[in-house]
């Protein structure tokens, strides 16, 4: 033992005490003690305690304690304790502190504390500590804490930190905390937290943090935050946070948000996001975001958002948006949206677009867009649009258009159009537009158009257009047009027409026009045209025209006119024409003509002319001709013309002549004839003749004649006949002979004028078999000829 003055010394055996003046030692068996003057020391067995000058020292046994002056050193069995000056060690058993001037060390037994000078560690047993000068490290049990000078560090039990100088860490228990210089990590229980220096990381527990320096990393429990220097994380609990240096990310529990440099990123829980650098993310829970760098994604909640680099995506609830680089996609909620790298795509809510590269949409709710590259698509609400790469559509509500390439497609609401590529179609709302590849269609409200490729429609309101390809079609409002490839169909308003192949349709309103193919129609308005293929109809106002194949009819206003194939009919206005196939019909104004097949009829204004097949009818103005088959009838004006089949009847004007089959009448003006089969009549001026069976007639002027079987009657003018069978009858002026015998009862006539009882005139005159009126001429053969 050796003391200063005004020591105190106790020692046990084999101990050694050095103590300058004004100390106290207190130590057991086998210790060693140095102190300076006006120090403390209490040691158990087998310990060693050095101390500066005015130091306390108290351990138990098997101890080492070293303090510089003024030191307060307080430890229990087996432990070791080194202190710079004016520092504070408590130790529990089997413990090492280490500590520089002017620290606080405190921990439990079996503890590892070293710290520099001006430090403050606490630690529960089993501990390491170890922090630079100025810091702060206090532990839970079985901790390991690290920290720079000026660090504060706090843990619960079983935590590791590891901190750079002037960082702050406070960690529950089981947590490993790592940092570099001047950062701030806060940790529930179970995480782990790497950050550079400068960085501010808070977790909850069971959460994993690592950042570069100069981050702020905020997260609760049970997280994953990684992220690049200068950046920014904020996580809800079960969320996991990747992002390069300069990002930001916030997002809500159980949400997973990865971003590269500069990026921010903003999510509720629930929700998965990932950037490329330079990129702005916004969700709401559980969505899910992808973009390239320098892209920004707004979504509402449920939805996914995939967008390539430079890309603006923007998205209510439940939406999927996927978008190539520099596209711009904004959605309301329930969309889909799908666009090629340089695409604007706008959406209403429900609506679903894809689109090619470089392309344009804009949908209202409900709606769904499909395009391919460089399309621009702009729908209301309800509508479909799907299009070829290099088209435009453009679509009011409730609509549906499909157009290949390079289409451009215009239609109101309610409308649906479909082209091949390189066609236009423009249509107002509630139509119908089908077209083949390069064809041009133009629609007004509520009307339907289909036609082939490289077709042109042109249609009013409420119309009906159907064209094969390369066909043109025109028409005003309600009308309806059908026509087969490479025709050509123009109609007014309220019109009906149709065509085949290689057709020309021209019609005013309210016409019909129909026509086989290879046909030309051109129609007024309130036309009706049939016509069979390779046929010529040219209608007035009104009219309405009928025709076979092959045939060419032409007509004034208010006239009809129906034909056979290869038949040709000409009507002034208000003229009605019927041909069997074959014929030739010709008719002024007001006439009407019925003729069978083969059949060439001719006739001024006002007449009606009715043939069999195979008939020739000519007729002046005003004039009723109706004829049998294979006859042949020719009449001036106001005649009336009525023959059996295979007859002739010529007639000037004003006559009426009426014959029996195969009968052959001539007749002056104004004359009347009737004739049975087989006559041959041929009449005067103002004469009237009737025959029978077999008979001839000729009348002069005035006359009258009427025959009966096999008769042969001739007339001079002022002149009667009547015949009887077997009659042969000649008149000349002034007169009147009548026969009309009978042998059984009655009827009984025998009359004769001209040159009075002599008779006379032109002769023949007979009866004969003793009722008498006989003569004959004494040439027989003069009768011969005249039969």
């Amino acid at each position: 033992l050796i003391a200063g003055y005004g020591s105190t010394q106790t020692s046990g055996s084999d101990s050694a005490l050095t103590a300058g003046y004004g100390s106290t030692q207190t130590a057991q068996e086998g210790s060693n003690l140095t102190a300076g003057y006006g120090s403390t020391g209490t040691a158990g067995a087998d310990s060693s305690l050095i101390a500066g000058y005015g130091s306390t020292q108290t351990s138990g046994s098997d101890s080492a304690l070293t303090a510089g002056y003024g030191s307060t050193q307080t430890a229990q069995e087996g432990s070791n304790l080194t202190a710079g000056y004016g520092s504070t060690g408590t130790a529990g058993a089997d413990s090492s502190l280490i500590a520089g001037y002017g620290s606080t060390q405190t921990s439990g037994s079996e503890s590892s504390l070293t710290a520099g000078y001006g430090s403050t560690q606490t630690a529960r047993e089993g501990s390491t500590l170890t922090a630079g000068y100025g810091s702060t490290g206090t532990a839970g049990a079985d901790s390991s804490l690290i920290a720079g000078y000026g660090s504060t560090q706090t843990s619960g039990s079983e935590s590791s930190l590891t901190a750079g100088y002037g960082s702050t860490q406070t960690a529950q228990q089981g947590s490993v905390l790592t940092s570099g210089y001047g950062s701030t990590q806060t940790a529930g229980a179970a995480s782990n937290l790497t950050t550079g220096y400068g960085s501010t990381g808070t977790a909850g527990h069971e959460s994993f943090i690592i950042a570069g320096y100069g981050s702020t990393q905020t997260a609760g429990h049970k997280s994953i935050l990684t992220a690049g220097y200068g950046s920014t994380q904020t996580a809800r609990d079960g969320s996991d946070l990747i992002a390069g240096y300069g990002s930001t990310g916030t997002s809500g529990s159980s949400s997973s948000l990865i971003a590269g440099y500069g990026s921010t990123q903003t999510a509720s829980y629930k929700s998965m996001l990932t950037a490329g650098y330079g990129s702005t993310q916004t969700a709401r829970e559980h969505s899910d975001l992808v973009a390239g760098y320098g892209s920004t994604s707004t979504a509402g909640s449920n939805s996914s958002l995939i967008a390539g680099y430079g890309s603006t995506q923007t998205a209510g609830f439940k939406s999927i948006l996927t978008a190539g680089y520099g596209s711009t996609q904004t959605a309301q909620e329930r969309s889909d949206l799908v666009a090629g790298y340089g695409s604007t795509s706008t959406a209403g809510y429900s609506s679903s677009l894809i689109a090619g590269y470089g392309s344009t949409q804009t949908a209202g709710y409900g709606s769904t867009l499909t395009t391919g590259y460089g399309s621009t698509q702009t729908a209301q609400e309800n509508s479909s649009l799907t299009t070829g790469y290099g088209s435009t559509s453009t679509a009011g509500y409730s609509s549906s258009l499909i157009a290949g390439y390079g289409s451009t497609q215009t239609a109101g609401y309610e409308s649906t159009l479909t082209a091949g590529y390189g066609s236009t179609q423009t249509a107002q709302e509630r139509s119908d537009l089908v077209t083949g590849y390069g064809s041009t269609s133009t629609a007004g409200y509520a009307s339907s158009l289909i036609a082939g490729y490289g077709s042109t429609q042109t249609a009013g309101y409420e119309s009906t257009l159907t064209a094969g390809y390369g066909s043109t079609q025109t028409a005003q409002e309600n009308s309806s047009l059908t026509t087969g490839y490479g025709s050509t169909s123009t109609a007014g308003f309220a019109s009906s027409l149709i065509a085949g192949y290689g057709s020309t349709q021209t019609a005013g309103y309210k016409s019909t026009l129909t026509a086989g193919y290879g046909s030309t129609q051109t129609a007024e308005y309130g036309s009706s045209l049939t016509a069979g293929y390779g046929s010529t109809a040219t209608a007035g106002q009104d009219s309405s025209l009928i025709a076979g194949y092959g045939s060419s009819l032409t007509s004034g206003i208010r006239s009809f006119l129906t034909a056979g194939y290869g038949s040709t009919l000409i009507a002034g206005l208000r003229s009605v024409l019927i041909a069997g196939y074959g014929s030739s019909l010709t008719s002024g104004i007001r006439s009407t003509l019925t003729a069978g097949y083969g059949s060439n009829q001719i006739a001024s204004y006002g007449s009606s002319l009715i043939a069999g097949h195979e008939s020739i009818q000519v007729a002046g103005n005003k004039s009723m001709l109706i004829a049998g088959k294979g006859s042949s009838q020719t009449a001036g004006f106001r005649s009336t013309l009525i023959a059996g089949a295979g007859s002739v009847q010529l007639a000037g004007d004003r006559s009426r002549l009426i014959a029996g089959a195969d009968s052959n009448q001539t007749a002056g003006d104004r004359s009347k004839l009737l004739a049975g089969n087989n006559s041959y009549l041929t009449a005067g001026d103002r004469s009237k003749l009737t025959g029978g069976h077999d008979c001839t007639l000729m009348a002069g002027d005035q006359s009258r004649l009427t025959a009966g079987k096999n008769s042969i009657l001739t007339a001079g003018a002022r002149s009667k006949l009547i015949g009887s069978e077997g009659s042969t009858l000649s008149a000349g002026e002034d007169s009147t002979l009548i026969f009309r015998l009978w042998d059984g009862k009655r009827y009984r006539q025998l009359v004769a004028k001209t040159g009075e009882n002599g008779v006379e005139a032109d002769i023949p005159y007979y009866v004969n078999e003793d009722d008498d009126i006989v003569d004959k001429p004494d040439e027989e053969d003069d009768w011969i000829e005249v039969e």
